[in-house]
Order: C-alpha cells, then structure tokens, then sequence
C-alpha cells in the first residue's frame, strides 16, 4: 500500500481504536491489501475485519484466563499419552470436554493412584472450559485449605466474590494425600454446600470415596454429607494402571547390574581355559 492510501487510512484507525478495536487498528493496511489482493466485496470485507478482531480478542480473553486461572500449563487432551494409559475411558473424556457437564453444573471424580494422569485430565478440562468460555479455578487441597481458613470469619456475602465460590468450575486437585483436620473439614463442607447445584467442581483422589472418611477427619456423617452433594450429579472417571513419573524407573530396574558383567566375562574365562587344559 502506498504512503498516500496509509495517510487516508488515519482517520478509519483512529475511529477504530475509539471504538476500542484495537487488532483492527493495528491491523488495516494489511487487511486492506488482502481485500484488495482477493478483491473481495464489501460485506466478505467487514465479516474479515470483524473476525480478525474476534479472534485476537478471543486470544486475549484466554491468555488473561488461563494466568487467573492458576492453572498448571502443559496439560492438554492433546498433549494426554493416551498409549500409555490405555484402560482410561477416551470417550468420556472427550464428552467431558465439551464442557455439557459445566453446563448441567455437574461434577467430575478421577479416582486412581498416584501418578496415573488424573492431575493432567483435570487440568485439560479447565483448560478446554477456558476455551468454551468459562471461568475456571484450579487448587491443589492444601493450597485450598490455606485460602478457606484464611476466610473462615469472612461473612458469607462477602465471600461471594472469591474465585473458588463463583467461578463456573472449580478444580481441587491431591484430595486423600493428608487427611484434613475437623475445622479444614468442616470447612470443605461449607465449599462444596455453597457451591452445590450452582457451580461444577471437578476433583481428583489417591482414595476411593469408601475411605474418605479418614480425609474428613474420621467424620463420617459430615464426609457423608459431603459426598451426597458431591455425587448427586457427578461423573466419576476411574482411571488404573502404571504411573508416569516411574516409567524411567520401571527400565532403569530393568537393567541388568554392570557390576555383575565383569564376573560373568571372568567365569567364562576360567570355563574355557579349563576345556582347554
């Protein structure tokens, strides 16, 4: 484009950051000259303008999201080793994915040992409700604990505006690792009543529900009460198998002790020389 054609596009600009369009703005002469380039008409012009400004925004919202989030970053569905966990029910994570669950204000139970991707899964279906345009809130239960008590005497209107109570979906991660004492547990109960019916909660534990009791500070009406709300709508995701973080382990193991080579090497030495004599 000519220094004349970007000289009378200064006013459009100007309007265009007045309107708080800011991709637009930036990005005029070049959609000019693909307008120009492609000669497109006028109404495929402005859908391209619009569009170019919906997605940088889109970007934005997402980028912004995710930091608030507190989201761990590297985990995806796309980034999951599904080979690696085969017996994990793919299907039902993919129709978790399309976020209906945070919709309906369902919630989501990964249930399994240590180091078997329930952590990843979880974090992939925040990052997936982030995309779809909900707020998501990411713990791990200690760092939970630590905010509710820090909260404990707030009043309850005011708690309203805290992220882990109106946010569309909420993430607790490490549920089972230390149990709870009974002011953290009573605690917990208050979260998952205040969010019940109203917000999703998406959680991941080492224990089967059965043995919860002994999170909840051995409190079995109150991890009763708990789990009747948690559970009224859930979707529980059992996942088995190996854990990630020892599968260099499990071939390290493997391998034979290089101390025992030499004397194997000596053995066979002193067999030959033997048959020899």
């Amino acid at each position: 484009m000519s220094p004349r054609q970007k000289v009378d596009l200064d006013p459009v600009i100007a309007r265009c950051e007045a309107l708080k369009l800011s991709h637009v703005a930036e990005a005029l002469p070049e959609l000019m000259e693909e307008a120009v380039r492609d000669s497109l008409p006028p109404l495929q012009f402005l859908d391209l303008v619009l569009q170019r400004e919906l997605e940088r925004k889109t970007e934005r919202r997402i980028a912004t999201s995710l930091k608030l989030s507190g989201l761990p970053t590297g985990k995806t569905l796309e980034d999951f080793d599904w080979s690696f966990q085969p017996r994990v029910d793919r299907s039902k994570l993919e129709t978790l994915a399309t976020c209906q669950f945070i919709r309906s204000r369902d919630n989501v139970l990964f249930l399994g040992p240590p180091g078997v991707g329930k952590s990843h899964l979880a974090v992939a279906l925040g990052v997936k409700a982030i995309k779809n345009g909900f707020s998501t809130t990411h713990f791990v239960l200690d760092e939970l604990m630590h905010q509710l008590r820090a909260d404990a005497a707030v009043l309850p209107t005011r708690l309203k505006a805290k992220r882990y109570l109106n946010s569309s979906l909420l993430i607790i991660d490490e549920i089972g690792f230390r149990p709870l004492d009974r002011v953290e547990a009573n605690l917990f109960f208050r979260l998952v009543s205040s969010r019940y019916e109203k917000g999703s909660i998406v959680l991941t534990s080492n224990k089967h529900v059965r043995d919860w009791p002994e999170i909840f500070a051995g409190e079995e009406i109150l991890t009763t009460a708990i789990l009747d709300r948690l559970l009224h709508h859930v979707h529980i995701v059992h996942i088995d198998g190996r854990s990630y973080r020892l599968r260099d382990l499990d071939g390290l193991l493997r391998q034979p002790d290089p101390r025992s080579a030499p004397q194997a090497r000596k053995g066979e030495g002193l067999h030959e020389q033997s048959v020899g004599a």
